[in-house]
């Protein structure tokens, strides 16, 4: 009689087996957990599986596994369910029968020792079905911050569904399992791109299904390409020039990635600059994941006569940071004010819907009066929430308080506040708390939204569509105007009223005739209701 591959396991993570470990504690008992009765029937060359519950948890080494008694081949409790037996503490293992016959498999852990007796015959029940889907697929690319959703579906015509493990398949390893009951169950393992560090390196994720007789059945999807994450600051410029000099914008730029299989890499940043927005120049870089790279973009002002204040925006694939810079024309006297942030304080952690108040301390270092409209630009993908307008003398200084009401978040949030004077800023990260668990977070709904697709490019003068998916994750009914934001200085364009039930979903249709620019501009699209937001970066070709 032959035997093969006795224990394959359904697998664990790297960080969670750092985390979790079982101790060396005598067991004081084992218990039958699949199969769970003491006897089960497999068809031969099918995939049965053995689990016991021990308590307390054992290491894996302290397993020892056999097959038709002592003499019998040893089962190999190692890769995949080595790390399954290491966090769970339950031994386990998997193995495959081709002769017909009955055999006996065993566990003995510290000197208590549970038996199955297995039976192999062509008439024993077929392994359950199963199947999986990767959401973005494998043709998809996104980075290491998108969301990836991995769903599984198990049928089995006996209705004894037992449970669902998850295993990542760059080292066979466990990463989570959902118990199961009856004919047919869903479930979906949901990460990011960056802690789905399998899928970065290209391997795919497994769902095994097990049936309470052990009948085992495993299924595999690969994954979308996981790219890093192409982040931009920036961190200062050498305005106030006068007309006709170089404007020399800096920025730091990082790579969010994991350095095993992304270590290099190469980040293209572009400068764009003015109301009308133009791009004026483009620079390549080498970043190594982790670490950070500054970057000079620059272009020559045009020869105007009166002093100009516009803004400049730094871009990459995945992000942008923009700021206000200023031009002294040629007709003035040089006498020019300088105005810049000496102190940025808030009144943060606030909770999502309540009031976020930031003060700056501004100083006029320069030989004139300094004439601004300062603003206050929040978020990651930033946004102009406030704007006010300060004359400040030679040598003077003033305080303003800019501000606007936060969504309100369910979770806890973090994010940049940034505020510009044109001649400089000064930023700071602050903390929203999220209302699960505060005032109004039951009984309220809360609408999430996430673009789901547009006709971009689009040429200047044409239609932008922008479609979203909204889904209502509060605990009560609502209707929300869910509306279309565009472009760096934030203008809602479109809206559309929205009625959900409690976990409803829908979908709305969203756009704006784009202005028939010259040049071709890439500005930022945002869909979103009081609760959440989604942006995505277009591009409208130039009509010249």
């Amino acid at each position: 009689m032959r035997r093969r591959e006795y224990v394959t396991a359904v697998g664990s993570s790297v960080g969670a087996l750092a985390a979790t470990g079982v101790g060396h504690a005598q067991t004081g008992s084992l218990e039958r957990v699949c199969p769970a009765a003491t006897a089960t029937t497999v068809r031969p060359g099918d995939d049965v599986v053995f689990e016991a519950a021990a308590s307390p948890g054992v290491e894996p080494q302290a397993a020892d596994w056999r097959v038709d008694g002592p003499d019998g081949d040893a089962i190999t409790p190692y890769d995949p369910f080595y790390s399954y037996t290491y966090i769970t503490g339950n031994p386990a293992a998997y193995g495959q029968f081709d002769e017909s016959g009955t055999h006996e498999v065993s566990v003995t852990v510290d000197g208590t020792t549970v038996i199955w007796t297995v039976e192999v015959t062509e008439s024993a029940p077929d392994p359950p079905n199963a199947d999986v889907t990767c959401d973005p697929g494998p043709d998809a690319t996104i980075t290491v911050r998108d969301e990836v959703d991995v769903t599984a579906s198990a049928a089995d015509d006996f209705g004894r569904l037992h449970r669902l493990f998850w295993q990542e398949g760059r080292n066979a390893t466990y990463v989570d399992r959902t118990d199961l009951s009856g004919s047919t169950g869903t479930v979906t393992y949901s990460t990011t791109g960056g802690n789905a560090i399998w899928f970065i390196g290209g391997y795919p994720m497994i769902a095994w299904v097990a049936c309470r007789d052990g009948r085992l059945a495993s299924v595999r999807t690969e994954g979308p390409s996981v790219v890093a994450f192409r982040n931009v600051t920036i961190t200062g410029t050498n305005a106030p020039v006068h007309a006709g000099e170089d404007l020399v914008v800096e920025a730091e730029i990082d790579a969010e990635g994991d350095s095993t299989y992304h270590g290099f890499v190469d980040v293209e940043a572009d400068l764009i600059v003015g109301h009308d927005p133009t791009h004026v120049d483009s620079r390549t870089v080498e970043v190594f994941t982790t670490q950070t790279e500054t970057v000079d973009l620059e272009f020559t002002t045009a020869t105007v006569r009166n002093t100009q204040t516009f803004p400049v925006r730094v871009e990459t694939a995945h992000a942008a940071s923009e700021t206000d810079v200023t031009v002294i024309g040629t007709e003035d006297d040089g006498t020019q004010g300088n105005l810049e942030v000496t102190g940025l304080e808030t009144n943060a952690p606030v909770t999502g819907g309540e009031w976020l108040e930031v003060t700056a301390t501004l100083a006029n270092t320069g030989d004139g009066p300094a004439d601004r409209d300062v603003e206050l630009v929040v978020g990651r993908d930033p946004t102009t929430v406030d704007t006010q307008g300060v004359t400040v003398g030679a040598g003077q200084t003033t305080t303003v308080s800019l501000g606007y009401e936060i969504y309100p978040v369910r979770n806890d949030d973090e994010f940049p506040v940034r505020v510009g004077t044109g001649d400089d800023t000064a930023s700071r990260t602050v903390l929203v708390y999220g209302r699960d668990g505060n005032d109004g977070g039951d009984g309220e709904p809360s609408f999430a939204v996430s673009i789901t697709g547009t006709n971009a490019p689009v040429t200047g003068g044409e239609w932008l569509s922008v479609t979203a998916a909204v889904e209502n994750v509060g605990d009560a009914a609502g209707t929300h105007d869910v509306e279309l934001v565009v472009g760096r200085s934030p203008e809602v364009v479109d809206a559309a009223s929205v009625s959900l039930p409690p976990g409803g979903t829908g979908t709305v249709s969203l756009g704006y005739e784009t202005y028939p620019v010259t040049n071709d501009d890439v500005f930022p699209v945002m869909v979103r209701s009081p609760h959440a937001s989604d942006t995505r970066t277009v591009t409208v070709h130039g009509t010249g």
